[in-house]
């Protein structure tokens, strides 16, 4: 075992010293926390192509022959698009160049060299200088060079270099090279026998290094990474970026589980004018743990082939139902059961649309039984359209679909299903009131295929649907904490009649009962699909308040609640469910404040006033500090399902230092779901970050404990995993400027 851990060790270290020679579309960091080089420069300073006369200031001015003069004494060179300021400057006016000494500091575009001596041509705008210090002003970027040349700005040579982007007086990191060659037209920059020295120890030799030195994408191996989990052992990935075509590119991975095996995982990224779209996918051919081949395969396409069309391609698969348990890295992702696959095919018009669609499922949970699983619809045509203040100032509201079902279960396995529901309404409005009337039919058929014995294939039911929507605004000005404020109060009534029918007979091909919140309160419908529409005879009443500041018309606080009355039994349900006796719905408030700058809270809850009892409970509280402060805790309750508390934040404990965690627990069984734990240190030209971190994969409770490390040296890399992204998923508002 000790000789196999010494091969994974060796194996890494290849790898590192191989991503370090070629590093690809690396991202350029933001330098927030850098202080600046070099004092701001003029408009004029910043043209990329220098042009114009030459102005020239000095103390002293001496002709000589031939057309050369010099200027001594502050001398002050200007053009459009370059300065240069010296001690004493030789100006060839003939040949157009400059040499200049004692002091010399040039400036362009792009960069900044301070140096004991130089010369520039200033047609061709090449230069030299000796004894240099530059500075590239966009890529916040600076070092020293025995030597500098200049070819515009197109290339920079320079001899017994370093290069660094940390602030003047820092060299946390630095590279140090006998020749760099910066090709600011490619976007690129090569350093022979080059040495990575941290804090002036020198860590890495590499003959050839070859980094980037502005956005722009590149061929060549990506920074490897590595890590160590329960679930998979050591794990070493070195990703090679293909940049197959401006529009396309492609990042290969070969990746190492010591547990597991060897494995490929690829990306193909497109961008055309009218589409783009991604393929991914990973494959292990024998995975030692389960003596078995191992795979995945995503591909997703959105396009426009045609003005007002649209398409769009969604497949994937997996090769077994624990993939995502061993494979992925949230719990989300671990507790997935159903994968999508669908094409959509649409048009929109002048306020309609219309969608084709083809759509499958993959039951990644075996343990779901056949008649449980969704439907595919093979396929299904939808059309959706809203004609506002037509006749009479009518609004006109239609939705239509045709969609065949199909499933491999128990009868009934399929069939056809029409659904037409066209809406007309007629909107009254005032500034501080609103009345709408509103009438609908909607009318739905089926045609099932394999139907039992004694049972009817085609089913039919067509209702009305009516309703009344009406509410007020009532403002009012007030001063609290010495802030000139308004206050709404929006009370609001919706009254909706639908008759009953016996609909216990239609199949469910995708109705389930809606989850109650406010909003849905003013629906028509309190199921998912057209297989079941409820019987109502019901009146909504529910109020809003909003404060609002006076000047801005931001909204510091929003508080709702709402109950449904209802005037009789709801005997419309899903297959076994009782009919509803209850005289009112649950009652539903919600609330949204921003408590100060830096706190805002957000709360909801269903309160059942038959039972006396709380239904479901859920409160969000969130601090957002300008020092990069976060904290946030979120509770949820759901009576007889689940109680959860999930508490994640950043808390800074030193300059550039902080501490990061999560904490996601189970109340209801005690089970621990998520926890992680770390320290980062971020300063402006680097950071490094150490993570611990634990969650369960699957309804068993195993769990996946792993321990991650990133080493970011900003411009020029990053070693080890990319926890910067595991704690962007994880601490709600973390990488988000302040």
């Amino acid at each position: 075992m000790e000789h196999k851990r010494n091969n994974i060790l060796l194996a890494g270290l290849f790898f590192l010293l191989l991503g370090l020679v070629s590093i690809a579309r690396a991202q350029i960091p933001q330098w927030e926390k850098c202080g600046a080089f070099v004092e701001p420069a003029s408009e004029e300073l910043l043209d990329p192509e220098p042009r114009g006369p030459v102005n020239v200031e000095a103390d002293r001015v001496e002709s000589e022959k031939n057309g050369v003069s010099v200027f001594s004494g502050e001398v002050k060179f200007r053009r459009r698009g370059q300065w240069l300021d010296a001690d004493e400057v030789l100006y060839d006016k003939p040949n157009d160049t400059v040499e200049a000494f004692g002091d010399v500091r040039y400036q362009d575009a792009t960069m900044d060299v301070i140096s004991d001596s130089a010369k520039v041509n200033l047609e061709a705008d090449i230069g030299e200088a000796e004894n240099a210090r530059y500075f590239l002003r966009d890529y916040h970027a600076r070092g020293e060079a025995g030597a500098v040349e200049r070819e515009g700005s197109v290339k920079t040579e320079l001899r017994d270099a370093t290069f660094t982007t940390c602030d003047i007086g820092d060299n946390a990191w630095q590279l140090k090279a006998d020749r760099v060659s910066l090709d600011h037209k490619e976007g690129v920059g090569w350093a022979r026998g080059a040495r990575l020295r941290l804090w002036d120890t020198t860590v890495f030799y590499v003959p050839f290094l070859r980094f980037p030195i502005d956005n722009r994408r590149k061929s060549g191996f990506l920074v490897p990474s590595g890590g160590s989990s329960s679930n998979s052992g050591i794990g070493i990935s070195t990703p090679y970026y293909w940049n197959i075509a401006p529009n396309m590119d492609a990042t290969i991975t070969p990746r190492y589980l010591s547990d597991r095996g060897p494995m490929m995982e690829g990306e193909v990224r497109y961008l055309n004018p009218s589409n783009f779209g991604r393929i991914r996918g990973s494959f292990l051919p024998h995975d030692a743990k389960r003596d078995d081949y191992r795979g995945a395969f995503s591909y997703r396409h959105s396009g426009s082939p045609r003005p007002r069309w649209f398409t769009n391609l969604d497949l994937n698969l997996v090769s077994d139902d624990r993939y995502f348990e061993d494979f992925g890295n949230s719990l989300s992702i671990a507790s997935t059961t159903v994968l999508n696959n669908s094409l959509d095919i649409g048009y929109q018009g002048n306020g309609w649309n219309a969608l084709g669609r083809f759509q499958g499922f993959q039951t990644i949970d075996r343990s779901i039984p056949a008649f449980a699983r969704p439907y595919q619809r093979l396929p299904q045509f939808l059309v959706d359209g809203f004609f506002p203040d037509r006749f009479l100032g009518l609004d006109v509201d239609f939705h239509g679909e045709v969609v065949r079902f199909d499933r491999d279960a128990a009868p009934p396995t399929g069939g056809v299903r029409l659904d037409f529901w066209p809406t007309v309404s007629l909107p009254f409005r005032t500034p501080g009131t609103f009345f709408t009337p509103s009438i609908g039919v909607r009318d739905t058929r089926y045609f099932l295929e394999d139907a039992p014995p004694g049972t009817d294939s085609t089913l039919s039911r067509t209702l009305p649907i009516v309703s009344m929507d009406t509410g007020a605004i009532f403002e009012r000005s007030l001063t609290l904490w010495g802030s000139d404020l308004r206050q709404t109060l929006e009370p609001r009534a919706y009254y909706l009649y639908v008759p009953f029918e016996d609909q216990s007979a239609f199949p469910v091909f995708d109705s389930a009962p809606l989850d109650f919140y406010f909003s849905r309160l003013f629906q028509p419908n309190r199921f998912t699909g057209a297989d079941r529409l409820n019987d109502a005879n019901q009146l909504t009443l529910a109020v809003t308040t909003r404060l609002l500041q006076s000047d801005t018309g931001a909204e510091l606080l929003r508080a709702s609640i709402g109950q449904i009355q209802f005037f009789r039994d709801r005997r419309v349900t899903m297959p076994g469910a009782a009919k509803e006796t209850d005289s009112s719905s649950l009652v539903i408030a919600e609330v949204a404040a921003r408590l100060a700058r830096e706190w805002s809270l957000r709360g909801e809850l269903r309160f059942d006033p038959h039972k006396k009892q709380t239904d479901l409970g859920a409160a969000e509280l969130h601090y957002r500090g300008d020092e990069g402060g976060l904290l946030n805790i979120n509770y949820r309750f759901r009576r007889n399902f689940l109680e959860q508390l999930n508490v994640s934040g950043r808390y800074p404990i030193a300059d550039n230092w902080s501490v990061v965690g999560r904490w996601y627990q189970s109340i209801a069984d005690g089970r621990l779901l998520e926890l992680l734990g770390g320290v980062e240190y971020d300063s402006c030209c680097w950071a490094i970050r150490l993570v611990g971190r634990s969650y369960i994969t699957n309804i068993e409770g195993d769990r996946n404990n792993s321990v991650l490390v990133q080493l970011e040296l900003k411009g020029l890399g990053n070693l080890g995993q990319n926890v910067e992204r595991l704690l962007e998923r994880s601490v709600l508002g973390y990488g988000q400027p302040f």
